[in-house]
């Protein structure tokens, strides 16, 4: 995105005049999520995600702007609730510095390890990056209910050994085949973006689709006087059917127009808000409910969930059969 979107060329000027020269090797760049990453879990509660960037001497930078970048973690041996998601591009965005420091709020999907990129743009044009490690971890009750699903198919299996102890072997590949469990693919919705346009500010959405990362625009209307005055954005982006703020900025300056990219990783229906807050005090809302349209997991991530509960069953049989052979008297 242009940079004259986020700051008038007069005050491009004063900030050239007024404050000194900054090197990017002399910055230090901080990062901070409430509550920490240990205690967050998929799903679960909106994290507050915040960047300090200081000068040499931990004085906060006071006029720069952030490029971050969040990737989502790689694709494991056994996949998360959105295989589609895992090792793509999640949120990419760009945004000022207040007093050294930039703040957002994010839902984190899947469970795993995360990459935020964040690069430091000073006003003399140079760049300092640095890269941060987020590992959140699954819920428990998650692994609990795999433990127990994967034990009942031991159960299940062994018992079906010791019954079917004597019964041909066909038998035996029909009572596999029985037991199998076939996964459900995800139907795959249509986007319509209902568009809710207003005198001073527009708001788009282009159509979203889980795998890949969205557009989302706001444009500020009513000619180039009104755009150079400039305005306070707060974005939100809400999951309509649990009711959660998967991502929400707040009170952040533009100028002119801003866009991001956005995944949305659930195949439902999310609303967008966009508020903005004029010199005038004039408070300006478009808002969009978008349908996000899913698709069918990878066979990569179904393979090893339905060759853990097989293998379950196969054990069991095995397990059934010889100790109803070892019982048995020859």
């Amino acid at each position: 995105m242009p940079l004259n979107y986020f700051c008038a060329p007069g005050f491009f000027l004063v900030c050239l005049i007024l404050i000194p020269t900054v090197s990017a090797e002399n910055l230090n760049i901080y990062f901070k999520a409430s509550p920490l990453t240990a205690q967050l879990r998929p799903f679960s509660e909106p994290a507050t995600l915040s960047l300090l960037v200081t000068e040499a001497n931990g004085k906060p930078l006071a006029v720069a702007w952030l490029e971050v970048r969040l990737d989502a973690p790689p694709a494991r041996l056994f996949s998360t609730d959105f295989p589609l998601i895992e090792g793509t591009q999640l949120l990419d965005m760009r945004i000022p510095l207040k007093a050294g420091k930039a703040e957002w709020k994010y839902l984190f999907p899947i469970r795993g390890e995360y990459q935020l990129f964040v690069d430091v743009l000073t006003l003399d044009g140079t760049k300092t990056s640095k890269t941060f490690g987020l590992r959140i971890r699954e819920h428990r009750d998650k692994w609990l209910v795999l433990t127990s699903f994967t034990a009942g198919l031991l159960v299940l299996g062994f018992v079906a050994g010791r019954i079917f102890t004597r019964a041909p072997r066909k038998a035996h590949g029909a009572l596999l085949l029985a037991v199998a469990i076939s996964l459900v693919t995800t139907e795959s919705i249509g986007a319509e973006i209902a568009a809710d346009d207003t005198t001073v500010g527009r708001l788009e959405v282009d159509v979203p689709a889980v795998g890949k990362p969205a557009g989302v625009r706001w444009t500020m209307l009513g000619g180039r006087a009104r755009a150079k005055r400039g305005a306070l954005l707060s974005l939100m982006i809400i999951h309509v059917e649990k009711r959660k703020a998967v991502f929400a900025i707040e009170r952040m300056f533009v100028e002119g127009e801003y866009s991001m990219k956005f995944q949305f990783v659930d195949g439902a229906e999310h609303r967008v808000v966009a508020t903005a807050e004029l010199p005038d005090g004039q408070r300006v809302r478009a808002e969009q409910v978008v349908a996000v349209s899913g698709g069918e997991p990878p066979l990569s991530a179904m393979v090893p969930a339905l060759g853990l509960f097989l293998g379950a069953i196969a054990v069991g049989l095995g397990a059934g059969r010889w100790s109803r052979r070892r019982a048995t008297p020859s």
